[in-house]
């Protein structure tokens, strides 16, 4: 065997040992935010000689896009980073006159920013209220801080030719862990747009635009159904009979309502009599020689006032012309 074959056998050796303990080992992640400059070095090409790097992008969804080294030493940098560079990568090498490619070691790149747009924006409209559904997508690195939604109507206000401005859904901030919010005070049979949108500490998402429209009210006409039901068939002459009846029962109980009232003012009452003999009493007490009668004595001479019973609070007597009452 020649020297340069045993030459090129140890570093297809030593190549293959190097892939084996990158294999064993888990993949790197480096984080870098958004615009900034990164620097990923390929770890084990210390130990190799002749052998050609060069980086492998791999992005789901994405074809492989091959980057080749930007510096000596094999490790690979990016310049201005953005949510695109997000992926993973793998150093791979060649040895020198050989189509044989093995991987050295494989690093996953985050970059940090913003929230990427929301996902699945859907809105489940009625006539005045309405409700706005999202799915998050990513929260760009850091978590996701609250949520902000608006509305306005589809079309311009009655004489103008511009749309009117976004309107604030409350609560302005909404909870990171909300998925849905309440929107109130829609018109019936009207367009709107909503959007919607997240935020984190490096900034907010672009906002995410969706189209609904309200329900139809039919209040009116379902009221007018119920009410005016068989009114074709309503004859008009019992309406006028129960309105003549109606009307002939109060006209009866106004007339004796005024008869009571005349006959309440023109004649007195119990009390006013009852009044007027308690007003007497005291009077014939005071004046007891007052009397309508006269009683003769024993021997039939003079004449003497009648004896006079007067009842009152307590009782009273007048007995053998005694002039003081006497209660008994």
């Amino acid at each position: 065997m020649s020297l340069g074959g045993a030459v090129r056998l140890s570093a297809i050796a030593l190549l293959l040992r190097v892939a084996r303990d990158a294999s064993c080992t888990t993949t790197r992640d480096y984080s870098a935010d958004i615009g900034s400059n990164i620097t990923i070095p390929c770890n084990g090409l210390s130990e190799l000689t002749n052998v050609s790097v060069m980086w492998v992008f791999q992005k789901k969804g994405d074809k492989e896009v091959i980057r080749h080294v930007v510096k000596d030493d094999g490790s690979l940098t990016l310049n201005f980073v953005d949510p695109n560079d997000t992926g993973n990568y793998s150093c791979t090498a060649d040895l020198e006159n050989s189509n044989n490619s093995i991987i050295i070691e494989n690093v996953r790149v985050i970059v940090k920013g913003p929230p990427p747009p929301l996902v699945n924006v859907t809105t489940h409209l009625s006539t005045i209220l309405g409700l706005i559904f999202w799915d998050l997508a990513g929260d760009g690195g850091y978590p996701i801080i609250d949520f902000t939604a608006e509305y306005r109507a589809a079309l311009p206000p009655i004489g103008q030719t511009t749309l009117e401005p976004w309107r604030p859904i409350s609560p302005t901030h909404i909870s990171p862990n909300a998925r849905q919010i309440d929107v109130y005070h829609l018109l019936p049979n009207t367009s709107y747009w909503f959007r919607v949108w997240a935020t984190n500490v490096r900034g907010s998402s672009d906002p995410v635009e969706a189209l609904g429209h309200t329900l139809y009210s039919d209040v009116e006409k379902e009221l007018a159904r119920v009410f005016l039901n068989g009114v074709e068939n309503f004859d008009t002459r019992v309406w006028i009979a129960a309105v003549a009846i109606v009307m002939g029962t109060l006209c009866i109980l106004t007339v004796g309502t005024c008869l009571l009232l005349y006959r309440e003012c023109r004649v007195p009452t119990d009390s006013d009599e009852e009044q007027d003999v308690m007003e007497l009493v005291p009077n014939i007490i005071l004046n007891p020689g007052f009397v309508d009668g006269h009683l003769r004595n024993d021997d039939g001479s003079g004449d003497t006032p009648a004896a006079v019973i007067i009842r009152s609070n307590g009782k009273y007597s007048r007995a053998n012309g005694s002039a003081e009452p006497r209660k008994v």
